[in-house]
């Protein structure tokens, strides 16, 4: 065998201890406890033996504060942990979450390691608890039929509130049968129009109420869409039950009157708040009379208004009638510049000075080069118009530039 197959001792037994570890995880152990000793840590350590075999067990001082049991040497003890590999020496050793007397027997272990395992889940968490409805119209109830319990749920229904509907859904409450049963009973209320569930029985031992720890039935209420309430008759520890429901009540009648309101309070404090209301809207139109009675006498007379009006409409108009009159004139001056400026620039004005305007195809000639010989000119006066003169018999008179007076 050659040093490429071997592997470090520390690698064989951290793998024995991933193994052991991961095969076992948390266990239930009985036997004889011995050589039971305390550290100066506060860490207590022992052996679990029977005739056959022996462990190594450590209950750390964190762990003792749930931890209540006395522990004495050579008794026997119900143990419930985890298995640990201690790696420097290979050793098992059990780490110890609960013990207690074997004399408590192994229901009340395998109760509290229930409720641990519920706990993690998160089934006891406030956050999943669904809040009860103000006013429900119909309550479902799982219990015995013809049992104290339903009797005592009608009883309190009928007096509190009357017009609420009660569904019961009829299960056993104890036995080998109530486990099933009252999860059956659960889901059958869920198709109805229950919009709220008690859950329970009258009083009994520890024993009768043990179908209330179920597990099966802690994760039906769990699951439940609708608020279920717990309402088991017991005076000692609470159930799973009590624990996951949304609410729970020590009795039926206790659950009832939790969920059912008061019907005489309710219509008390209608009538109150009817008494409140009508204050309010009387103490509200007396403000509102007194505001328009102050509006009134703050308004004046409609005569004085009309006078007031008048005198601003003759001096809106006397103002318009200015703006009008000092318009007219602007306009009137403008107008006289305007035609002055026309008369100036009135091409017949130089007419009555003594000049003529000649004109040839319909335009006046500026000047001599503009002038055309060879076509028809018409030549105006002030006092008249020679028309249709031709070029040809003015010839001689047109040889050099002249001007005609």
């Amino acid at each position: 065998m050659t040093n490429e197959i071997a592997v470090p001792v520390s690698v064989l037994v951290n793998d024995i201890k991933q193994g052991v570890e991961g095969a076992f995880g948390f266990v239930a152990v009985t036997g004889e406890l011995t050589n039971l000793s305390r550290a100066y840590s506060g860490h207590v350590y022992f052996s679990l033996k029977d005739e056959h075999s022996q462990i190594r067990c450590a209950l750390f001082k964190g762990q003792q504060k749930i931890n209540k049991a006395e522990l004495r040497n050579d008794e026997e003890y119900i143990v419930y942990g985890r298995i640990s590999v201690y790696e420097p020496r290979t050793e098992i050793t059990l780490i110890v979450n609960l013990i207690m007397p074997a004399g408590a027997g192994m229901a009340a272990l395998k109760l509290r390691m229930l409720r641990e395992k519920l706990s993690k889940m998160g089934l006891f968490d406030e956050k999943h608890k669904k809040p009860l409805p103000h006013y429900p119209e119909t309550v479902g109830i799982v219990t015995a039929q013809g049992g104290a319990a339903i009797h005592d749920i009608i009883k309190v229904a009928r007096k509190r509130f009357p017009p609420a509907e009660i569904i019961l859904s009829p299960s056993s409450v104890q036995g080998e049968k109530a486990e099933h049963e009252l999860v059956a009973a659960l889901e059958r209320l869920i198709e109805t129009d229950a919009e709220v569930i008690i859950i329970g029985r009258g009083g009994g031992s520890k024993e009768d109420l043990e179908v209330f720890n179920s597990e099966k039935l802690a994760l039906a209420v769990a699951n439940c869409p609708i608020p279920v309430v717990s309402a088991v008759g017991h005076e000692t520890d609470s159930t799973i039950l009590d624990l996951v429901a949304s609410k729970s009540a020590p009795t039926p009648s206790a659950a009832a009157e939790l969920i059912f309101p008061d019907g005489e309070m309710m219509l008390h404090r209608l009538l109150t708040d009817e008494i409140s209301m009508k204050r309010n809207v009387t103490s509200k139109l007396d403000t509102l009379e007194m505001q328009l009675d102050n509006l009134m006498l703050s308004m004046k007379s409609p005569l004085q208004v009309i006078e007031r009006i008048s005198y601003r409409t003759e001096q809106l108009l006397m103002s318009a009638k200015t703006k009008i009159n000092d318009r007219i004139f602007n306009d009137l001056q403008q107008l006289q510049k305007l035609e002055l400026n026309l008369e100036k620039n009135n091409p017949l004005s130089p007419l009555e000075r003594g000049f003529a305007m000649i004109e040839q195809n319909s335009s006046m000639v500026k000047r001599l080069n503009q002038f055309n010989e060879s076509q028809d000119f018409s030549i105006t006066f002030k006092d008249g118009k020679v028309v249709d003169f031709y070029a040809e018999k003015g010839k001689e008179v047109f040889q050099n530039p002249f001007f005609v007076y």
